[in-house]
């Protein structure tokens, strides 16, 4: 009698082992949820042209107070301008990958940017075809894929305590006027153009909304090449500038930063 009751509890003993083993492989084998990939295509406005949007044809936009790749849309900024970020990102027709990344903003929070600037919705766009933060407050714009110059806000060393807008390109560096250039003239020759390249990217120029595409034609420089201006002063960089947003050349004499007029 004693041999059988130690014969069952091996049996129950075996059977429970078994059963329990059973149930942790099938959660073992069970497969982790997979992301599903989120797509930034290109939309197409009759005034703006080609602009971001998420895989709802959901403007994504741009802010001029970023300029050094670090967001400056913090607290009550963000109720009107929710941050996007996506981890796992396809890429519709006209977009590359390389042009994509991931910031760390000072909340905590992932942020993607584009070209380097970090990437937002606006709250009142309600839907796809909506860009209705086009312009507002002179420093927000939708987020173009091929932004000739975009506009920079910031204070600047030697021109103030305020925040000015200024002109820099795509990638957010800093553009400059030499005041002893004239009218749709430069003088900047030489050496002078090691330190200050001329900003010679001139043709199709594709500006924010709220500059004056009139304001900007080209000219021929002395060495023969082309030259940006705006209203009618030769446009240049500064070497030392090496990071976007950088304004190192503001302080230089007989140069200014290119501030737009008040």
């Amino acid at each position: 009698m004693q041999s059988l009751k130690s014969l069952l509890i091996i049996l129950l003993t075996v059977g429970y082992t078994l059963f329990f083993t059973a149930c942790s492989e099938d959660d073992s084998a069970t497969p982790d949820p997979v992301e599903t990939a989120q797509q930034v295509n290109l939309a197409n406005d009759g005034t703006l042209g080609p602009y971001l949007v998420n895989q709802d044809g959901r403007a994504l936009y741009f802010f001029s107070r970023d300029v050094d790749g670090s967001s400056a849309c913090v607290d009550g900024c963000l109720d009107a301008w929710p941050v996007f970020h996506r981890d796992n990102l396809e890429f519709g027709s006209g977009l590359s990958s390389p042009d994509f990344g991931t910031i760390t903003r000072e909340d905590g929070q992932q942020q993607t940017t584009y070209k380097g600037w970090p990437l937002y919705y606006y709250s009142g766009d309600s839907g796809a075809d909506e860009i209705n933060g086009e312009g507002v407050g002179q420093v927000w714009f939708v987020a173009k894929p091929d932004y000739t110059l975009m506009l920079a806000t910031q204070t600047v060393e030697g021109v103030g305590s305020d925040p000015i807008s200024y002109l820099v390109d795509a990638e957010g560096n800093s553009l400059y006027y030499f005041l002893n250039d004239e009218d749709n003239v430069s003088t900047c020759v030489d050496g002078c153009l090691q330190a200050w390249p001329a900003f010679s990217e001139v043709a199709d120029v594709v500006l924010p909304s709220t500059l004056n595409q009139g304001a900007f034609a080209s000219i021929d420089r002395p060495d023969g090449d082309k030259q940006l201006t705006y209203a009618g002063r030769p446009i240049y960089f500064f070497a030392q500038d090496s990071e976007r947003g950088d304004t190192n050349g503001a302080t230089a004499p007989n140069w200014t930063i290119s501030q737009l007029p008040q």
